[in-house]
């Protein structure tokens, strides 16, 4: 790991990513495209859940029979959950994001997002904390809890955990952190820090989850119940991701990958359901969570606060600068 964490002094806003709405880009363009360059979060957020709350209802109200439900695909292991997950990301979160980032920073910024979006070079020590690290401490923290080891065998169980971390990371849980990680949290980060940035993106991120428990039978209470879990949850879960965002380089691919493996430890398809049998496996992924934030934290802590995160703006913003030079010298 990466943990030398240079000394970054302040640094000013790089152009080029629209820290100040009176740049060059931000003054071209429709009154839209205008007022998002100057809120683009607000903007992001407006979008995305104008689109995705009557898209999300499509599939639920099918499944409720209020609409027909001739017109879902229907594919094995395609549920109704798969359904609007994959509707709310490229119906709503993907465009929402693409949108804010053009309007706001230009072809520049959409670059510099695409090469977050794909960045894998941040040493195999990160790969391997990311894919191992939550796994074995909730199991860890179940047993000790009063969960019991299952008999499996070994093989085909890794074979159809690592399938199913490929397709939940390809088909949704990318282009999910593309949008709340590369777009939200990454500007919250610049005018508020690390810990309140999280805190602010868990509240539209756990409302973003809140159609899901529309799925099969719900009451008032049990909404009530589900809407304070997620807030708790996703509060968790974002300051996890912020931690780990500074140690991986700004690798929004690195975030992802640790999004579903948390996804898939907690589920009941996933790995430590596959080995422990028990109620307690919950509760031990939640102490994984912030034990491992925790060490991770102290790893990176001289990363953590807002003069790195400006560090990070500003390679993001020279290296698509060079980009855009490479192409334009190559024309």
């Amino acid at each position: 790991m990466n943990t030398t964490g240079e000394q970054a002094t302040v640094l000013a806003p790089s152009p080029g990513l629209n820290n100040n709405p009176a740049t060059p880009h931000a003054s071209r363009g429709g009154r839209l495209r205008r007022w998002t360059s100057r809120h683009p979060v607000p903007a992001f957020l407006v979008l995305a859940f104008c689109i995705a709350c009557p898209a999300m209802s499509l599939p639920i109200l099918a499944e409720h029979g209020v609409i027909p439900s001739g017109w879902m695909p229907q594919l094995a292991g395609l549920n109704t959950e798969r359904i609007a997950s994959i509707v709310l990301v490229f119906g709503a979160l993907l465009p929402a994001s693409l949108w804010v980032t053009w309007a706001a920073e230009g072809r520049p910024g959409v670059r510099a997002l695409v090469t977050r979006m794909f960045r894998w070079r941040i040493g195999p020590r990160w790969w391997l904390l990311i894919l191992a690290g939550l796994p074995i401490l909730t199991i860890a923290f179940a047993v000790l809890l009063g969960d019991s080891l299952k008999p499996v065998d070994i093989e085909p169980l890794v074979v159809g955990q690592l399938f199913g971390l490929l397709v939940n990371l390809l088909l949704i849980n990318m282009w999910e952190e593309t949008a709340w990680t590369g777009i939200v949290q990454t500007r919250l980060e610049r005018r508020h820090g690390l810990a309140t940035a999280a805190l602010l993106t868990a509240v539209p991120f756990a409302l973003a989850h809140m159609p899901l428990h529309f799925i099969g039978d719900f009451t008032v209470e049990s909404l009530v119940a589900a809407l304070v879990a997620l807030l708790i949850v996703c509060t968790i879960v974002r300051l996890m991701i912020g931690v780990f965002l500074r140690g991986a380089r700004d690798s929004i691919l690195a975030v992802a990958l640790l999004h579903t493996v948390f996804n898939r430890s907690n589920n009941d398809e996933g790995l430590v359901a596959g080995l422990v049998e028990g109620d307690a496996r919950k509760l031990g992924g939640l102490l994984a969570v912030l034990v491992l934030t925790a060490a991770v934290a102290f790893v990176a802590r001289r990363n953590l606060g807002r003069p790195y995160r400006l560090l990070l703006d500003l390679a993001a913003a020279t290296s698509s600068t060079r980009s855009v030079s490479t192409d334009k010298d190559q024309t």
